[in-house]
């Protein structure tokens, strides 16, 4: 009988420490994106801070991610949503800069 890979017990240490720095990327992307909208493009220093703190934590998920991917422990879904997590920030963030160049 074969073993479903989704439903093992122990997870991942560093998939979790990932998926947590991934909800506080977007927490934090989600943030900067609206003090800019609700200031109009010319918030001050801290939603700049938010913007960059937001990358920084999503970069550092990432490495998180890549060494819960290497790590023997189980958990596919929890390294899967740690992964998925780390990238929406990474993306938003060249989504937002691509359309700032253009316009």
């Amino acid at each position: 009988m074969l073993k479903n890979a989704y439903s093992v017990k122990s997870v991942s240490s560093d998939a979790v420490i990932s998926c947590v720095l991934g909800a506080c990327a977007i927490l934090f992307m989600v943030s900067a994106v609206a003090a800019s909208y609700r200031y109009d493009g010319n918030g001050p220093a801290i939603v700049g801070l938010l913007g960059i703190g937001s990358l920084i934590l999503s970069v550092t998920g990432m490495i998180f991610s890549v060494a819960a991917w290497k790590s023997q422990d189980g958990g596919f879904l929890m390294k899967r949503i740690a992964m998925i997590l780390n990238v929406i920030p990474l993306a938003v963030a060249f989504v937002l800069y691509v359309i700032g160049w253009i316009i």
